[in-house]
C-alpha cells in the first residue's frame, strides 16, 4: 500500500524474498507463459519505467504496486473503478448485494477467454477467491468476510460472507480471475504459488511473454480478448530504471515513453519541451512515518509527539514536492471518502519539540528510520526528518531498504524499524483500506500495520463501519477512529503529493488512476 504503492501493504515479505529469487532464475530462463516473441516495431511498443522489479508475478500479491503492475495487463476482475470512483463492470456484468450485506449475486460476460482459449466461467471465478482465502497472503487482507462462492451456471454464481461487509465490492476490484485448470495442474505443494511467479494464467489485453531480472518484463497483445483493440500498443515493456536520471535520459533519448519517477528538480524541463507532455493527479497517496508501538523507545508517546513537532512540513511540500502535493491532515488523505479536516495535525514547532521532551525527562535518544530506495520523495524527506530531529537531541540513524526488506522487517516486532517511512498505497478509494488495513489490531506482523498500533476502541470502531450500508453513519465512526488515532501519535503525517507522470507527446489515453497507484492502465493507452 505500497503498498507500492501498494501505492501498499499487504505484502508478505518472507515468501515475496525466496519466490523473488525464483523469478530471477525461472523468467531469466524464459518461463512466463513460454512465449518468445520480440518487443517489434518501436512505433507500436509502449516502454514504461519503473523503479522496482516485482517480487511475482502471482496476481494474489497484487495489493502492492510492483506486483499489481505487472498484473493489470494480463488479468481480468469481476468489477473495476471508472471515472469519478465509480465502480463498473468488467468481467461482472451486473451484480446485486442482498439486503442483508451477506451475500452478492452477479453474472458474467460469456465471451472472456484465457490466454490458453479456454472459456472463463463462474468456477474459475469460485477457485480465484478460494485460492486467495487459503493462501492468506496479498489481498486476503482486503477479503476477511469472505466465506464462499455458490457457482449456479457458467455465468452465474452468488459470493457468500461470513458477515455484512460493505468494503468486499471495491475489494472485488483487486481480485484477478486465474485460469482454474491451468493453475490446478501446477499447483505443486503450495497452490501454485511458484508456478505463477514465473507464468501466465490470465484473459487480459497483454500475456506476459518474458522477464529479465531487474531489467524489464514483456508483454504481447492477446488478439482474442473480448474488449477489442483500438490503436493501443502491440508490445508493452516495463524497464526497472531505478535512478531517476536514467529514466529522465532514457525519456529524452526515446528509450521509454512513460516515466513516473522522474526527479521533481526536472519538471520543469520537461513542462517546457513541447514533445513531453507532465501530468499531475491528485491521489489518495500518503507519505507517513510509522512509530514502533512496543518495546522501542517511540513506545513513549511524549517522544512520539515531540518528533511530530519538529518536522518541517511546509518545507516539504514547497522544497521536496515543488507545490505537486499539500500537506497531511491525520491518517486519511484529504481525496478519500470520510476524510475528517477537524483531525488535529502537528505543526512545526521546534520550541514545543524541546519542551515536551524536557518535562519528559528524555534526551540524548537513538532512533532508526528505515526508507525506500530509489524514491526522490522519501530520500529527500528522510535526509530533512534526520536533520530537524537533530535540533531536537534526536539522532536519526537512517537505512535504505527495498520493499520486499520492509515487509521482511514487519514479520516480527523484534525486526520492525523504531520508525518505517512509507506510502500508504489504498487498493480503493473505500476508507476502510486505509483505517482497516493500516490500524486494526489483526494486521500486526501479518499485514500493513506497520508499527503494532493495537487499539480495541479503532478495531471495535472500523469493523462496526464495515457492516453498515449507510455512508453518513460509517463516516461518523470513521471520523471517530481518525480522531483516537492522532489523538494516539501513531505516526508522523507528512504529505499527500501528487502523482506526476511525464511521457512523450505521442503517448495519448494516460489517465492516472487512484485505485491503482503507480501503475499504467497499458488498454487505455495508445501509442503513435
Amino acid at each position: 500500500m505500497l503498498h507500492t504503492t501498494s501505492p501498499a501493504g499487504r505484502r508478505r515479505a518472507a515468501w515475496l524474498a525466496a519466490v523473488a529469487a525464483v523469478v530471477a532464475v525461472a523468467l531469466a530462463a524464459g518461463g512466463c507463459g513460454g512465449a518468445t516473441g520480440g518487443t517489434g516495431d518501436r512505433k507500436q511498443t509502449l516502454i514504461i519505467a519503473e523503479n522496482e522489479p516485482p517480487a511475482t508475478f502471482d496476481p494474489a500479491q497484487a495489493d502492492n504496486s510492483t506486483v499489481d503492475e505487472v498484473v493489470r495487463p494480463a488479468y481480468d476482475t469481476l468489477v473495476a473503478y471508472g471515472a469519478g470512483n465509480k465502480i463498473v463492470p468488467a468481467v461482472a456484468a451486473k451484480w446485486t448485494v442482498s439486503e442483508d450485506g451477506r451475500s452478492i449475486d452477479l453474472t458474467l460476460r460469456d465471451d472472456v477467454r484465457f490466454h490458453d482459449g479456454a472459456r472463463l466461467t463462474a468456477a474459475d471465478v469460485r477457485y480465484s477467491l478460494d485460492r486467495i482465502k487459503r493462501l492468506k497472503v496479498g489481498v486476503a487482507s482486503l477479503l476477511t468476510a469472505y466465506e464462499s462462492t455458490e457457482v449456479k451456471g457458467e455465468t452465474h454464481l452468488t459470493i457468500r460472507l461470513t458477515r455484512p461487509f460493505a468494503p468486499m465490492v471495491p475489494a472485488l476490484t483487486r481480485v484477478y480471475l486465474l485460469n482454474s485448470k491451468l493453475v490446478e495442474a501446477h499447483k505443486g505443494g503450495d497452490d501454485g504459488q511458484k508456478w505463477l511467479a514465473t507464468h501466465d494464467a490470465g484473459s487480459g489485453p497483454y500475456r506476459v511473454t518474458g522477464y529479465t531480472p531487474n531489467q524489464e518484463a514483456k508483454f504481447a497483445r492477446y488478439d482474442a480478448y473480448w474488449g477489442g483493440f483500438s490503436g493501443q500498443a502491440k508490445d508493452v515493456v516495463f524497464r526497472y530504471l531505478p535512478q531517476a536520471a536514467t529514466q529522465k535520459s532514457s525519456l529524452l533519448a526515446g528509450d521509454i515513453d512513460i516515466a513516473m519517477d522522474i526527479d521533481p528538480n526536472d519538471w520543469a524541463s520537461f513542462e517546457s519541451n513541447k514533445e513531453f507532455k507532465v501530468d499531475k493527479a491528485d491521489s489518495n497517496v500518503q507519505l507517513s512515518v510509522f512509530f514502533k508501538m512496543k518495546d522501542s523507545p517511540v513506545e513513549n508517546r511524549a517522544l512520539r509527539e515531540a518528533i511530530t513537532y519538529a518536522y518541517q512540513y511546509d518545507q516539504h511540500i514547497r522544497a521536496i514536492l515543488k507545490g505537486a502535493g499539500k500537506k497531511a491532515v491525520g491518517v486519511l488523505p484529504s481525496t478519500m471518502n470520510c476524510f475528517d479536516a477537524s483531525v488535529p495535525q502537528p505543526a512545526y514547532d521546534l520550541a514545543k519539540a524541546r519542551n515536551t521532551l524536557k518535562a519528559a525527562g528524555l534526551s540524548g535518544v537513538t532512533l532508526t528510520m528505515t526508507y525506500l530506495k530509489a524514491t526522490a520523495e522519501m530520500e529527500l524527506a528522510a535526509t530533512l526528518f534526520q536533520s530537524d530531529l537533530a535540533k531536537i537531541g534526536v539522532n536519526l540513524k537512517l537505512q535504505a531498504v527495498t520493499f520486499p526488506e520492509y515487509v521482511q522487517r514487519l514479520k516480527t516486532n523484534q525486526t520492525t524499524p523504531d520508525l518505517g517511512m512509507i506510502y500508504a498505497f489504498p487498493p480503493n478509494p473505500d476508507t476502510d483500506s486505509i483505517l482497516y488495513q493500516l490500524f486494526d489490531s489483526k494486521f500486526i506482523n501479518n499485514g500493513q500495520n506497520n508499527g503494532g498500533y493495537r487499539n480495541p476502541q479503532v478495531d471495535s470502531l472500523v469493523e462496526k463501519a464495515q457492516g453498515l450500508t449507510d455512508q453518513r453513519e460509517r463516516c461518523g465512526l470513521y471520523g471517530q477512529a481518525q480522531r483516537i488515532i492522532a489523538a494516539d501519535v501513531a505516526s508522523v503525517n507528512m504529505s499527500n503529493p501528487q502523482t506526476v507522470t511525464v511521457m512523450r507527446e505521442g503517448v495519448r489515453g494516460y489517465a492516472y488512476q487512484p485505485s491503482h497507484h503507480q501503475t499504467v492502465d497499458v488498454y487505455r493507452v495508445k501509442v503513435g
